[in-house]
């Protein structure tokens, strides 16, 4: 892999409205700096072998040291003396002098990741921070359509598809990254070093990757996380692996692999992961790719598993088996409505991408969803929660969903 060699600032896009779609031309970056709002985007000379080597490339950005990944990225068509022109927009900065990096990256089974390129010195202006074009502004008062004003503040920047997360009681939070990596906030700070970075992790260019994240709810004294990820098997190509930590010292070591093996879909896999109102742990995996595992009671696909903390199948689960509810297609995300016991999953299926399944947890021998709802088209639901929080009274028992589609 080549590392990007050349870093100059490029004019706002907002002032290239009369720009053909080609991207924008390079200049060399001026010796004392640049002073940026926010709004421009970076750009580099990208060595590739040829536009399909190109096309494989990723390229992730370090501001101050703090790696993210960059987004909206457009290269030229055709290769110049230096490599491939290629540009993206600015990540998002506070106000002051930051030092940017770039590297190119591949994903294939694990991140291999060019060294950095020269640093190149800017002065961010303005108070408002800026991510892929989209301003986004600190301390923002928004009204919701049921007329509540909530406040909205930046918690962590400087993540990588970060795809959950979980909260301590001493008010530190665990972020998962696709690639595999556990990121920690704590004193609203980002830690610079990971917690976590996994090794058999496998992403795809389908997807799949670390999924999924949840405590152990005696985490103060155990240090117990829980993690779903892929993983690549020679025999069945990727699978899911439930993986157990423990963390000390701001470092997740000690892993235990409670269960793995169950296949994953080759096409956006997707699994969630959550300790119940009754302690046990409860892990949802998609259909694998074949609609017919998720009525087929001996395989764990299309199912959500009911565990003990240690892996192990509770005594007091039907027939012995951990399946605790079938018949599901790619499980977002799920959670138990606090006044009712109700379990609801964010479900996609083929005639119905946006719909929650609501179980009865009471009803032992009903291994299917009784109740159906719909989502509002087009939401692309990727979690969501009900929330038991003291902050906002309104919300309290309301279910939140979390949308692909950002709303």
């Amino acid at each position: 892999m080549s590392l990007p060699r050349q870093l100059m600032v490029l004019l706002a896009c907002a002032v290239l409205v009369a720009c053909n779609d080609d991207p924008p031309t390079t200049t060399p970056p001026p010796s004392n700096g640049e002073r940026v709002t926010g709004n421009e985007r970076i750009g580099w000379d990208q060595p590739a072998a040829n536009a399909a080597e190109l096309a494989s490339f990723r390229y992730a950005i370090y501001v101050d040291g703090t790696r993210s990944e960059l987004t909206n990225v457009a290269c030229s068509a055709t290769a110049g003396p230096a490599g491939f022109a290629c540009s993206a927009g600015l990540p998002s900065m506070t106000a002051g002098s930051h030092t940017l990096e770039i590297a190119a990256f591949v994903v294939d089974g694990a991140v291999l990741e060019s060294g950095k390129s020269a640093s190149l010195r800017v002065e961010r202006i303005g108070s408002a921070m800026t991510t892929a074009g989209s301003v986004w502004q600190t301390d923002v008062a928004v009204t919701t359509v049921d007329r509540l004003q909530l406040r909205l503040q930046l918690v962590a920047d400087g993540l990588t598809g970060p795809t959950d997360l979980a909260f301590a009681d001493d008010g530190r939070i665990f972020i998962a990254e696709q690639a595999g990596i556990v990121r920690v906030v704590r004193d609203d700070r980002l830690q610079a070093q990971p917690a976590l970075t996994l090794d058999d992790v496998s992403v795809t260019a389908g997807g799949g990757g670390l999924l999924a994240l949840t405590l152990d709810p005696q985490f103060q004294r155990t240090g117990f996380v829980y993690a779903i990820y892929t993983a690549e098997s020679s025999r069945q190509g990727p699978v899911f692996r439930v993986a157990r930590f423990r963390e000390t010292g701001g470092t997740l070591a000690q892993q235990v692999v409670l269960l793995e093996g169950i296949p994953a879909s080759s096409d956006n896999p997707t699994a969630s992961l959550h300790f119940g109102p009754d302690g046990k742990l409860y892990a949802a995996f998609d259909d694998g790719g074949d609609e017919q595992r998720s009525g087929d009671l001996s395989s764990f696909n299309g199912k959500i598993l009911r565990l003990n903390p240690d892996g192990t199948t509770p005594v007091d689960q039907a027939a012995a088996t951990p399946v605790f509810l079938s018949d599901l297609r790619s499980p977002r995300g799920f959670d138990w409505r606090p006044s009712e016991g109700t379990l609801w999953i964010a479900d996609a299926v083929a005639d119905a991408p946006d719909s929650l399944h609501v179980f009865v947890a009471g009803s032992s021998e009903s291994r299917s969803a009784t109740l159906k709802y719909a989502l509002p088209r087009p939401t692309g639901a990727s979690d969501m929660t009900f929330y038991r929080g003291e902050l906002i009274p309104a919300f309290r028992g309301d279910l939140l969903v979390a949308a692909d589609e950002g709303r």
